[in-house]
This record gives structure tokens, C-alpha cells and sequence, in this order.
């Protein structure tokens, strides 16, 4: 099982700019749990938006850090 955090789900979210499936995700990373709370701490923030239940995509404040931390 691959270590999940935040920041995993962060680069996924940002290397496509598009709406994620929360399952998705989860097969992506391979643990649903930390996947969820990951969403949740980046919700929290400001980096992540909610679409509902089961879509979320980034913010445009993580797509312009991501920008211009690369």
C-alpha cells in the first residue's frame, strides 16, 4: 500500500485540472481512508473545492502555487 498524505492527493489534483472521482482517487493512491482525510485537511485550507459527494478538483489557489513552485 503506498504511503498516502496530502500532498500525494495534492499533485494528482494538480497535474490534471479537471473534476477527480473521490474512487478514483482512492484507486490512485490505494488507501481509501487517508485519501479521504487528505481531501478533508485540503478542503480545510482552501486547496481543494468540493463538487459534492463524490467529485472534488483543486482550487485555483493550489493550481497558481503549484505554478509557481515549478
Amino acid at each position: 500500500m503506498k504511503n498516502v498524505s496530502a500532498q500525494s492527493v495534492l499533485l494528482a489534483l494538480t497535474t490534471e485540472d479537471r473534476p477527480w472521482a473521490i474512487n478514483e482517487l482512492v484507486r490512485q493512491q490505494g488507501d481509501r481512508i487517508a485519501v479521504i482525510d487528505a481531501i478533508a485537511e485540503l478542503d480545510a485550507i482552501g486547496l481543494v473545492n468540493r463538487i459534492n459527494e463524490r467529485f472534488v478538483c483543486a482550487s485555483r489557489v493550489a493550481i497558481h502555487v503549484e505554478r509557481f513552485s515549478s
